[in-house]
């Protein structure tokens, strides 16, 4: 029974744990990250059989590794925004500060997390029409300051 406990768990962290780093990184200074997935995970299975059997495990345990990091999230990326990143417009980064923070959660959980609305809200704790209205009007903000047309 144990070793059927440990390897479900092992294909639950698998599926799961991409998917909290992601999420985590828009939120968290990047030294932070892993620890806060690796309190979310030891959570997990700590309640284990509540937890396996949710729809959106990721969004419940985004928000446990938010609720129990001691510092808060210090910007929306976890680079500065004087240092090159690779692959992304120079100013995302002071744009995407410049957004609301539920604008910019919404924007990280569905864009880089690959979240869909439904999870996102869970996460969020808000309704999925409110995370499709900051993602809307946040892509609209971050595509004008940018300059970029539809």
């Amino acid at each position: 029974m144990a070793d059927e406990n440990e390897e479900e768990f092992d294909v639950f962290v698998t599926r799961v744990q991409p998917q909290l780093e992601r999420a985590l990184a828009g939120h968290l200074p990047a030294p932070m990250v892993g620890d806060a997935v690796a309190e979310a995970l030891a959570y997990a299975w700590e309640h284990r059989d509540r937890v396996l059997p949710m729809t959106n495990p990721a969004g419940y345990l985004y928000r446990v590794a938010q609720s129990r990091s001691r510092r808060r999230k210090q910007g929306l990326l976890p680079w500065k925004s004087d240092e090159a990143i690779p692959d992304i417009e120079p100013g995302l980064p002071a744009a995407l500060a410049a957004l609301s923070p539920k604008q910019s959660q919404a924007i990280w959980l569905v864009h880089a997390a690959g979240m869909t609305h439904v999870e996102a809200a869970e996460a969020m704790d808000i309704s999925a029409s409110t995370v499709a209205n900051h993602v809307e009007r946040g892509m609209a903000r971050l595509r004008s300051e940018l300059g970029v047309d539809q």
